[in-house]
């Protein structure tokens, strides 16, 4: 009814901003008049860059449009001051700042669009108004080659809306740095619109202004009706649901079917004469010292005699049966994987720095076995598992804890969290989610919205993985080189290579457990599992033996059973609550007693954040 009476009224989409204030790099002089138009005037660089910043709002924003405007003190009374009257336009950028905070945030724009374009061939590569959108000085948007007496207008979508906060500022950038320069925008006016849909995603007429300057009485067309109905859909949640699903997964079914097809491998290939190096004088790449030849440190085993000096030759050196090092660095990888700690406590280092090996028979054997069956690392760590070493229960006396408190004399089984790349494979497994499929694309576990697109300044949007490929092994979680995956604590930074990592206990690490979609959906399929169970005591073990593989004695069942009550009572008396937690992630419980499951996803998830859940004992 709102929009009824809006559009009566005579609706208008676009929502002229007023500018707080106006700055320039280069010292342009911008000044806004009084229908919204802001002129330069002053000097006239070759570059620059105009920034508008004002606290107009909508109730959201969706798009951005930009006017250039003709005006008679501009050269040929065209759109700018240049030696032709033409501008063009290398990047337009619309970002958030909040007042006493100096960090910028990038909102990301979708897509862009405009009246005319200038044909890039002619125009050194400038023209496209998409262009303004790559942070490229190379390209860009120009209209040259059209009238330049006449405004031209580009309209730009928001990849979401824009909702302001009470503390927030606009700021949008024009920035013209084009390579041929005198090509500053003289005149132009700004807007923002909180419609969605084809407002947003073209020049012309929204349907809703077409509809409001219709005269009284005068019939809507099929069309216009048609495209009042895709302006109302793109706005009405109850489909856009479903809709933007479906959009996600067939985007990430085509990255599926792109990397199952055929892969162009880079291939070394050694040339015919082998390039000739030498010392660089103080790293002075032109300053030439003696000259060098291929080689491996005197220290450790030598080169095998008749390999050729390339790097298949070191390839062989590294896995001869002459060179010890790599077969112990690698089961000592193993054995830190497995027991907490390498029989070699710096892993990182072997060389005279390192520790000398506690037990170096042990460490030996396992090095000339894994060589001698080979280089078998799944039979390695078989052989280690099956072990009576590895199987001993991990109790300890205070005596014993006195004397070996790191068990490197491996009198006891061993005792740590387990990394968390483990916990949340464990996590899945148990709960009979995991999908074991090797090879194929990366794939996005859940993280929490927009932590990534903070970090890259909305450059980059995380979409989590649909159907099975969400559930596959940590292995192939996608990952940046600048930061770890938010549900992965401890992970070593990329940009260096660690093979020894820290282990700490922190609020945020629990509280990831308790709430990440991936464990909150793997506690309602564990949940859903054990109510085929009768009764609550009967729940309450299967549940004992999915997670731990015993029972609960009735010292541990009493507690869960009093948060079992107190969430049941809970849920019974608001099943929407129980509805809207139990729509996490991709399961759909449709036919379940709501309430009931909800309570004992509580359950599971408690019983996955035991300590002896995530700890190796």
């Amino acid at each position: 009814e709102e929009r009824r009476q809006q559009t009566a009224r005579g609706w208008q989409t676009w929502k002229v901003i007023k500018a707080d204030a106006l700055e320039t790099a280069e010292g342009t002089v911008l000044k806004q008049e009084a229908d919204g138009a802001i002129q330069a005037s002053g000097p006239h660089p070759n570059q620059d860059e105009y920034r508008l910043v004002s606290h107009d709002r909508l109730e959201r924003i969706t798009g951005l449009r930009l006017e250039v405007l003709p005006h008679p003190s501009h050269t040929k009374g065209g759109l700018s001051r240049g030696k032709d009257g033409e501008f063009k336009l290398t990047d337009l950028k619309l970002q958030v700042r909040t007042r006493g905070n100096n960090q910028i945030r990038d909102i990301l724009l979708a897509n862009a669009v405009a009246d005319v374009m200038a044909d890039k061939k002619k125009n050194n590569n400038y023209g496209d108004v998409k262009d303004t959108l790559d942070d490229d000085p190379r390209n860009g948007w120009t209209t040259k080659g059209f009238d330049q007496t006449k405004p031209h207008v580009a309209v730009y979508a928001l990849a979401e809306p824009l909702v302001l906060g009470t503390d927030d500022e606009l700021m949008i950038e024009l920035r013209q740095r084009s390579t041929l320069g005198d090509a500053n925008i003289g005149r132009f006016r700004l807007a923002i619109a909180a419609e969605a849909g084809e407002a947003v995603n073209k020049v012309a007429m929204s349907p809703r202004e077409e509809l409001a300057a219709l005269p009284a009485g005068q019939p809507v067309s099929a069309k216009l009706r048609e495209r009042l109905f895709g302006e109302f859909l793109a706005d009405h949640a109850p489909y856009q649901t479903p809709r933007q699903a479906l959009d996600r997964a067939l985007r990430q079914l085509a990255e599926t079917k792109g990397a199952a097809g055929k892969l162009n491998v880079m291939v070394l290939a050694e040339r015919k004469e082998p390039r000739d190096t030498f010392v660089l004088v103080r790293g002075v790449w032109d300053k030439h010292g003696d000259k060098v030849s291929p080689d491996v440190p005197k220290a450790l085993a030598g080169w095998p005699e008749g390999e050729p000096r390339t790097r298949l030759g070191l390839a062989r050196w590294l896995t001869s049966k002459d060179n010890p090092l790599t077969a112990r660095v690698t089961v000592n990888h193993l054995w830190q994987m497995l027991f907490g700690q390498g029989l070699v406590k710096t892993t990182e280092d072997f060389g005279l720095q390192g520790e000398r090996p506690l037990h170096p028979e042990l460490l030996d054997w396992l090095a000339v076995d894994l060589v001698e069956h080979g280089w078998d690392l799944k039979r390695t760590l078989k052989l280690i598992v099956m072990s009576r070493t590895y199987r001993q229960d991990s109790s300890v006396s205070p005596a014993l804890l006195a004397k070996d408190p790191e068990n490197r004399l491996l009198a006891r089984g061993a005792r740590f969290r387990l990394p968390s790349w483990m916990i949340r494979d464990s996590a899945l497994r148990t709960a009979g989610l995991f999908n074991p499929a090797l090879g194929g694309p990366p794939v996005r576990p859940y993280q929490p919205d927009g932590v990534w697109e903070e970090l890259f300044m909305g450059r980059f949007k995380y979409e989590p993985s649909e159907g099975t490929a969400q559930y596959r092994r940590t292995l192939y979680a996608f990952w940046r080189r600048s930061i770890a995956p938010t549900f992965l604590f401890d992970s070593a930074q990329r940009r260096s290579c660690e093979v020894r990592n820290g282990r700490t206990n922190t609020p945020l690490q629990a509280l990831t457990l308790q709430n990440d979609l991936t464990y909150l959906e793997a506690s309602q399929a564990i949940a859903a599992d054990i109510l085929r169970t009768a009764g609550d005591a009967g729940r309450l073990q299967a549940l004992a033996r999915k997670v731990l593989s015993r029972d609960f004695n009735d010292r541990e069942a009493a507690p869960l059973g009093k948060a079992l009550e107190k969430a049941r009572s809970h849920y019974r008396a608001h099943p929407a609550d129980a509805a809207k937690f139990l729509k996490i992630g991709q399961r759909d419980p449709v036919g379940a007693d709501l309430p009931e499951l909800a309570a004992w996803t509580v359950i599971a998830s408690l019983a996955l954040n035991l300590d002896e859940a995530i700890t190796r004992e």
